[in-house]
């Protein structure tokens, strides 16, 4: 320790500063499944749009297509995130499951501007649909986004898969929308609601990605994850035995499941400042799901100690 220096104390802590285990396999699994039946749906879809004429099957064909671009770039993230940290990357590449996420979002926007443009485009000239072919594309559609939307429910936690699965949902309530659309046209020539319903589609494509570009752009932007208030999390370390004071204190997400925390803790003087890193140790991780943090310990008489903390203990989830 020196007075205004920075020793290093390293608890527990590995190359990546991370103690969870997380289950990137199953992750991929999951959604090479759901891309494969997504894919496969999207060429029925698509050729089930064309030759029945419907807007809304067009629509929910364009939203398939990126939704299987989603899934194989959330395929290429979670690989991505599996590799260790390299001396330029020293938080590894978790990072790309966050651009990853982004990039559905602002994909799920654009979807909305098309589907929007082309139901206006046909609004003073509404086209004939076939009833029957948009029923049975609507009918094989919700099946194909409920199995892969079912796939991929478990890995939810991760952000980039909450994507795929919101695009996944997004796309089952465009294939209800199909089929209720199929039906009516059975019982009368209701063309306008295939634009109708097109942009019941837009709203609903819209209403997913919303969430979806908030948590993305605020990871990135390094804000306070939205279940960590960092006034608790000072508030929890001032109540540490041998702390007087807390400041400076700042929680960001490195990806959507890993926390990390950067904090000025003083000490009382005497007070053991081991005991009290450790327990800073045990205070993040178990109450606020941190899981990387640096402390920097202070004491009045001006002597500065940091410590990199893995704070989930040894053989910890």
């Amino acid at each position: 320790m020196s007075e205004h220096g920075h020793d290093h104390a390293d608890h527990d802590h590995d190359e990546t500063g991370h103690g969870h285990s997380h289950d990137h396999g199953g992750n991929r699994r999951a959604l090479l499944i759901a891309l494969a039946i997504n894919t496969v749906f999207f060429v029925v879809e698509l050729a089930g749009a064309l030759y029945a004429n419907s807007l809304t099957l067009l629509a929910d064909a364009a939203h398939m297509l990126t939704d299987s671009g989603s899934l194989a770039l959330a395929l290429l993230a979670a690989y991505l995130a599996t590799r260790a940290a390299d001396r330029r990357r020293t938080y590894g590449y978790q990072r790309v499951e966050i651009l990853g996420a982004l990039a559905n979002g602002v994909a799920l926007v654009a979807i909305v501007v098309y589907v929007a443009y082309e139901a206006l485009a046909r609004y003073g000239d509404p086209q004939p649909v076939k009833a029957v072919p948009t029923i049975a594309v609507g009918v094989v559609g919700l099946g194909a986004n409920l199995a892969g939307a079912y796939v991929l429910h478990g890995g939810q936690e991760n952000l980039n898969v909450r994507g795929a699965y919101l695009h996944l949902l997004a796309d089952a309530a465009g294939s209800l929308a199909a089929v209720a659309l199929g039906v009516a046209l059975l019982f009368g020539d209701y063309y306008v609601l295939d634009l109708l319903f097109s942009l019941v589609i837009a709203g609903l494509v819209l209403y997913s990605a919303k969430d979806l570009l908030r948590d993305s752009l605020n990871v990135l932007l390094q804000g306070a994850p939205r279940d960590v208030e960092v006034d608790d999390v000072a508030a929890a370390l001032t109540d540490i035995d041998g702390v007087t004071d807390a400041h400076d204190v700042h929680v960001w997400a490195l990806a959507s499941q890993q926390y990390a925390c950067s904090a000025h803790v003083v000490v009382a003087s005497g007070a053991d400042r081991d005991a009290v890193l450790e327990r800073c140790r045990h205070v993040l991780g178990e109450s606020f799901d941190i899981s990387h943090a640096t402390v920097q310990i202070e004491t009045t008489g001006g002597v500065c100690e940091s410590a990199e903390l893995d704070c989930y203990p040894a053989g910890g989830d």
